[in-house]
């Protein structure tokens, strides 16, 4: 099943969207929003196929309204929205060629819109699947760098202070002011499980548990993880699910 999100400010074209997509796969799950943060919300706890972005969300603003693209540049930054289908409907014909490179878009279409138009690119951007296998790259900022870990390599993380520390089969790296909810989250990964207050774990490393004293070892390193007395029961759920 699709799901594709539409960040679109005027509710009339939001609905006429809508019902494209539905036109389009009647089984599609479909997210509308009219504001950036809504419409983040929706991307961090759901898995988007195609996004369907209006650049100007506040036409009446004194200064030259670009949040739409704003926030397409930040959901690029996600690691599973990497190469998402990113469809943009705009005025702003200027700032098409900027678009396109920096983040990637897959169609840029002018408004006012040739619905007709609208309907054959979203479908086409519809074959696309977003990636959500093991081998998928996790992006993040270090000192203004962008850097990447494998997902599948991530042993576990720890929140320690503001900054997330993370132990690789390879090395270990810093994720700095980042959240370990916020990270769970954009891993979008069922195999990592939060064994404590601070701390997920990778359940493909996991060696041994010892429940009684509340303790993980770990394939690939000699760290000991604890196991918080309140997420203790729930953990051992999560851990012993297919």
């Amino acid at each position: 099943m699709k799901r594709v999100l539409i960040l679109e400010d005027q509710q009339k074209t939001r609905e006429t969207l809508i019902k494209i997509v539905k036109r389009i796969d009647i089984r599609a799950e479909v997210f509308a929003s009219g504001t950036v943060e809504e419409a983040y919300a929706l991307a961090m706890s759901n898995t988007i196929d195609v996004f369907v972005l209006d650049i100007i969300l506040e036409p009446g603003s004194k200064h030259r309204d670009s949040s739409g693209a704003e926030f397409a540049q930040n959901i690029r930054m996600v690691s599973r929205y990497h190469f998402t289908p990113i469809i943009f409907l705009t005025s702003l014909f200027d700032s098409k060629m900027n678009m396109y490179s920096s983040v990637h878009c897959y169609k840029f279409i002018e408004k006012p819109c040739d619905y007709d138009m609208v309907e054959e690119v979203i479908r086409d951007a519809m074959m696309y699947h977003t990636r959500n296998g093991k081998d998928r790259q996790y992006f993040y900022r270090n000192k203004g760098i962008l850097e990447a870990v494998m997902i599948r390599d991530i042993i576990y993380a720890k929140s320690i202070n503001r900054d997330i520390y993370v132990k690789t089969t390879k090395d270990n790296c810093k994720i700095p002011y980042k959240t370990l909810k916020i990270l769970r989250r954009e891993l979008d990964d069922e195999d990592f499980l939060q064994c404590s207050r601070n701390t997920i774990v990778n359940k493909m490393y996991i060696k041994a548990i010892d429940p009684t004293n509340r303790y993980i070892s770990l394939h690939y390193c000699d760290d000991v993880l604890e196991i918080g007395p309140i997420l203790k029961k729930d953990f051992m759920k999560r851990f012993t699910m297919n």
